[in-house]
């Protein structure tokens, strides 16, 4: 070979080389000075007590236009549900993503402990780089029971605390004057949001008190905000279909012998008065946990951070509020276990943004944090992610799920209800447990919305009854 061709070849060779280096160099200067999709914010807002009803776009009586807004610019889910109808439980349901059969929560007095809170999904977002903030009642453990207070009030877990136990009183003494919780929790929430690094996502688990309260000198219910003033309704509040003393009639005995006393044609027992008056306080106090949402989502406008913000809203539980003729939750009717709930996420395109009627259960929400920071669910949770129903309408939902309640209270008198039951599209069964002969409900929900029709005695529906206990059985075991 002559030596033209050797350096001919060389040449090639060598531009070859220079030419894949080059490439090479490029694509590796591309990959690193292309920025990493940044993961949203999150801001998690959850109501004390607050039933589905309680929305002016379900029942014009209430004042709530930016819940209504929220869940016409964003998703709401119509058939949204806890697994325990009780705070501590359903909140601790919310931390870990668990059942309360495996998180053990059966007390007001009993915390997390600190295994569990190292896996809950504030925790976990916060090591993978989220700012995090927990404000108002977080509710999960009394140090009156002598539990350390570092899991009662776990303030080392967050980069931001302003957090209470069981039933924290509207009014705080903050620097000698007298302010309203929920509005020092706003002030206290705008500026956690403000001080957070720009290219840094945050966590916002906003507990608001509102409208969770019993009457008496020493309950929540003690104080209004000054600066809040609601115009009075122009009618009294329609009551319940099922506000009956028939229905209250219907009511199995571990129903009448508990909290779930009647109200039928007397006062309530917390010393509110009449049911008109008690309704116009629950609804000028779900109407200033509706002013937080648009206190919120205004300032995030202002500081420019809305478009990169993912609000989700729901309830830790509902309430009777006069149903089947009854005050207090703790049941299994749907008055007591449906709440509100909607998720608010600018990126998603129009076409998907409308309501859904998949079922959806509090730890669901907690595994859809997972998702939305881009974090894998662990195994210890057992939840399921709602993005996929976010962004398909048509996407699979829960077709059936476990309700357990099994709670210990400290307070004196009558007995919280003790149930277990199966919960799916169509049917629900109700089994009441320490009741001898036992104690059991079953309804159609399509054909007996309200729950007016137990079917357990109909031996048309026996193979009905007989599955759904079977099926609540193995739930029972299944999710430990």
């Amino acid at each position: 070979m002559s030596f033209k061709k050797i350096a001919l070849i060389f040449f090639q060779l060598l531009f070859a080389l220079t030419t894949c280096m080059e490439s090479h160099e490029e694509k590796l200067a591309e990959k690193i000075q292309k920025p990493k999709p940044q993961r949203p914010n999150i801001v998690f807002l959850l109501s004390d007590d607050q039933p589905l009803r309680a929305m002016s776009h379900l029942d014009p009586w209430f004042h709530t236009p930016n819940m209504d807004k929220l869940a016409s610019e964003g998703i709401e889910f119509k058939n949204a549900f806890v697994e325990s109808s009780v705070c501590c439980v359903s909140r601790a349901s919310f931390m870990t993503g668990q059942f309360n059969s495996r998180h053990g929560i059966q007390s007001f007095d009993d915390p997390l402990s600190h295994e569990q809170l190292e896996q809950s999904f504030p925790v976990l977002l916060r090591k993978s780089g989220y700012r995090t903030a927990l404000l108002g009642k977080y509710g999960i453990g009394h140090t009156r029971s002598k539990a350390p207070k570092e899991l009662c009030l776990p303030a080392d877990y967050f980069d931001l605390w302003y957090g209470f136990q069981q039933g924290p009183s509207y009014s705080q003494m903050v620097d000698g004057k007298k302010r309203y919780l929920t509005s020092v929790m706003e002030e206290k929430a705008i500026r956690f949001m403000k001080e957070t690094p720009g290219d840094q996502p945050f966590l916002l688990y906003m507990c608001l008190p509102e409208p969770h309260g019993q009457g008496g000198k020493g309950g929540p219910w003690n104080y209004r905000d000054p600066d809040f003033h609601l115009a009075a309704p122009l009618a009294p509040p329609l009551k319940p279909e099922t506000m009956t003393p028939g229905a209250y009639n219907r009511l199995p005995e571990a129903i009448q012998g508990s909290k779930n006393v009647s109200v039928l044609g007397k006062d309530y027992k917390t010393g509110l008065g009449s049911y008109a008056d008690y309704m116009t306080i629950v609804r000028d106090y779900t109407a200033r946990t509706d002013l937080s949402i648009g206190r919120m989502r205004d300032a995030l406008k202002k500081m420019g951070r809305d478009q990169n913000t993912v609000i989700i809203f729901v309830s830790d539980n509902g309430s009777m509020w006069g149903a089947h003729g009854i005050q207090g939750k703790w049941n299994m009717y749907e008055e007591s276990i449906r709440v509100p709930a909607m998720i608010y996420d600018p990126r998603l395109p129009e076409p998907v943004k409308g309501s859904r009627e998949q079922m959806a259960l509090n730890i669901d929400f907690t595994a859809t944090v997972m998702d939305l920071a881009g974090l894998a669910v662990p195994e210890s949770m057992q939840g399921q992610s709602l993005l996929p129903i976010l962004r398909d309408p048509k996407a699979e939902g829960r077709k059936e799920w476990y309700y357990h309640h099994d709670v210990f209270s400290r307070a004196k008198g009558l007995p919280l209800p003790k149930c277990e039951g199966v919960r799916s599209e169509r049917w629900k069964y109700i089994h009441y447990k320490e009741t001898d002969p036992v104690q059991e409900e079953l309804f159609d929900l399509k054909e007996d919305p309200r729950e007016q029709n137990n079917l357990t005695g109909n031996p048309e529906y026996a193979a009905i009854l007989l599955n759904l206990r079977s099926r609540c059985d193995e739930l029972r075991k299944e999710l430990k």
